[in-house]
């Protein structure tokens, strides 16, 4: 049990760690929360689709949005428009937060 604890101890210092380094400290839980959904949802793609996000997102259409805002703002994403289609829009992560 010790040594779980330990271990437990070790990965947690070392996520903080990571975070610090890429300034996900800054955001709030939720902010990383919607971050981390839009990273494990965009998988090998460059860009994905707003719409598919809202529909998966578990949190409130207005907070997605608060969020999405502070997200672009500290360009850990960037959010653009369909050339065909000006209502849809994408999503991309910033290569360094995916790599």
């Amino acid at each position: 049990m010790k040594e779980t604890k330990q271990s437990l101890s070790e990965l947690w210092s070392l996520l903080r760690n990571k975070e610090e380094q890429f300034g996900l400290n800054n955001l709030s839980l939720t902010e990383r929360d919607i971050l981390q959904a839009i990273i494990h949802m965009q998988g090998k793609d460059d860009n994905i689709s707003l719409d598919d996000i809202l529909k998966k997102c578990p949190h409130p259409r207005a907070t997605f949005f608060r969020c999405l805002k502070k997200l672009r703002d500290n360009k850990f994403v960037k959010v653009t428009k369909d050339t065909e289609d000006a209502r849809r829009s994408f999503i991309k992560v910033y290569p360094k937060f995916t790599n």
